[in-house]
């Protein structure tokens, strides 16, 4: 029970990290998210989306992120990844993102929102019935 506690303090403050990120880091109107993610040997990883006049040249925040985590340490699991708006509120990830937390983060815990606050949901209870691919890591 102890360890439980303390992941979800550690997933907790995680988002509130990422909340204070985003605060100084908006731009305008433009669209800003702001997403943490946590590895198993207790690093934590934030990133900011690059939002683009062009929409398909975009990128998100979970990949910003999780690149940065996979760039130090590619042996170090993803075992957390949150997102939060430019409100500060805890936001899902968009399909894409699902599907890449899918392949470098299948056994993470991802933030959701519930109601006024979050809740902590596997990710696969995100992606219940994904396309599995048949590569193995090596």
């Amino acid at each position: 029970m102890k360890d439980e506690i303390t992941m979800e303090n550690r997933m907790r403050e995680a988002i509130a990290a990422a909340q204070d990120f985003i605060r100084d880091r908006q731009r305008g109107d433009w669209h800003s998210v702001a997403s943490v993610v946590l590895t198993a040997s207790g690093a934590q990883y934030i990133g900011l989306n690059l939002d683009s006049t062009l929409p398909r040249a975009s990128v998100c925040a979970e990949p910003v992120a999780i690149g940065m985590a996979m760039a130090t340490d590619p042996d170090d699991p993803v075992v957390f990844c949150g997102a939060v708006n430019r409100r500060g509120e805890v936001i899902p990830p968009c399909g894409p993102c699902r599907e890449l937390m899918l392949d470098y983060a299948p056994h993470a815990l991802v933030a959701v929102p519930d109601g006024d606050g979050m809740a902590f949901q596997p990710m696969a209870a995100l992606m219940p019935t994904a396309y599995k691919h048949g590569r193995r890591k090596t």
